[in-house]
């Protein structure tokens, strides 16, 4: 029997004990202060907790079991002092400090390879661009026959060494904090060497978030909505190809494991593509997401978009003060919010161009996603009969049934009420031909 339990009490002993993950605060100038803390989820913050510091500054955060798996920048609000931002990733740090002004440096930690890790690299590597700029200033400004030029060159291979060092222990870590360094080197433009041209950084840039982005990092970064900008920046204002833009989206779709992320991936893509007006890439993304086992939970604006019709497809039916209206007619569709730039614009060339509409046997039917009567400076004398506003905005049945989450939008609808075309553009429809289109300035 002894043994039994000596049996045990061994078994009992070598089974792990789960403790809570735990970050303790040590705010000694904020004694009494009420805080707020967040987690990021791409362009969303979740509030984890919410309380008050103890009349020394202290507390102590155990994160709620759902979220312990947690890894990404978490941020501290703190009444009447700032936000403290840092990494949780599996750790039960401490995070305090002794200054009245949060800032990188009045900000320590204990117990946290992660932050130590990131401060420290981003103080590393801010110093090492500012001897790359200055550098490349110096190029600038010199020539190769000047006698200061051949230290100039001596000095580019030793910088150049280093961002080869940077890169390779950067690579070889597997610290949450190494994939922020790799996300804030992309923002801030760091190329892999000094004077590097700008098409070789532009593709070593777009090589680095198809192929080697951790796109769940990324989530949970804080930088979620500034990369994906500026990536697709880089596609438009320097590789200018719409064929290899939607190969590397699904590239980077496919690298993709968590459904949430995927999801808010998508969206946020076809969004982009749609404030775009690239309505085929539009297409083409949404029929290849709506294949993937992912795509469990879609976001409301991707759920809109996945259940909008297809070209080909009968176009729903309006939603009108007297019931329901259907489009057995040739027409053009237009969804527009009223001061939006792009809508005004195209507001302009519809008004302008309107009579040649209607001589090729157009109808106009414009619908407004605004949710008050008074558009003020941006209000217009439409020149055609059926203008729809439900003021709901795009919350409202006609926007919903078209899978509008962007305008301005244009659809183009033939005699058999079947949808020809979606477009971003009167001009892009081809109904005005060679036409001309009117601008802003006439």
């Amino acid at each position: 029997m002894k043994k039994v339990i000596l049996g045990l009490v061994f078994f009992i002993s070598t089974i792990p004990f789960v403790q809570a993950q735990t970050i303790r605060i040590d705010f000694e100038r904020y004694g009494g202060k009420e805080f707020i803390y967040l987690f990021d989820k791409g362009d969303k913050k979740d509030t984890i907790a919410t309380g008050t510091l103890d009349a020394k500054g202290k507390t102590a955060l155990e994160l709620p079991k759902e979220k312990k798996g947690y890894a990404g920048m978490s941020h501290l609000l703190v009444r009447d002092g700032g936000t403290a931002d840092f990494i949780v990733n599996k750790e039960n740090l401490t995070i305090y400090s002794t200054e009245e002004q949060f800032t990188p440096e009045s900000i320590k930690f204990k117990d946290s390879p992660e932050n130590e890790f990131l401060n420290e690299r981003l103080k590393t590597n801010n110093a090492l661009l500012g001897k790359v700029i200055m550098l490349e200033y110096a190029f600038s400004i010199y020539k190769k026959e000047d006698a200061f030029y051949p230290a100039l060159e001596k000095e580019k291979e030793i910088i150049n060494e280093q961002l080869r060092i940077k890169k390779s222990n950067k690579d070889q870590s597997k610290l949450y904090a190494a994939k922020v360094t790799d996300i804030y080197d992309f923002l801030l433009g760091a190329g892999g060497s000094v004077n590097q041209p700008l098409e070789e950084k532009a593709k070593e840039a777009n090589l680095f978030v198809k192929e080697k982005l951790d796109i769940e990092a990324l989530y949970t970064s804080g930088y979620w909505a500034p990369v994906i900008d500026s990536w697709m920046q880089l596609q438009q204002n320097i590789i200018k190809d719409d064929k290899i833009l939607l190969e590397d989206t699904k590239q980077i779709l496919s690298r993709i494991k968590d459904g949430n992320v995927y999801a808010a991936f998508a969206e946020k893509i076809i969004l982009l593509y749609t404030k775009m007006g690239k309505d085929d890439l539009v297409n083409s993304l949404t029929a290849y997401v709506s294949k993937s086992d992912l795509l469990v939970k879609p976001d409301k604006n991707l759920r809109t978009v996945l259940s909008g019709p297809s070209i080909g497809a009968a176009a729903p039916a309006l939603q009108i003060s007297k019931g329901k209206k259907w489009i057995n007619k040739k027409t053009v569709l237009f969804f527009y919010e009223s001061g939006c730039n792009n809508c005004e614009n195209e507001i302009h060339q519809l008004i302008g161009n309107y009579q040649i509409i209607k001589e090729k046997g157009y109808e106009v039917i414009s619908v407004a996603a605004d949710i008050t009567n008074e558009a003020g400076e941006h209000s217009h004398d439409f020149p055609w009969a059926e203008q729809l506003c439900d003021y709901k905005g795009f919350a409202g049945p006609n926007f919903q049934n078209y899978g509008i989450i962007g305008t301005p939008m244009f659809f183009v609808i033939d005699n058999k009420g079947k949808i020809t075309g979606r477009f971003a553009r009167l001009v892009d429809t081809g109904i005005l031909s060679n036409a001309h289109t009117m601008t802003k300035q006439e």
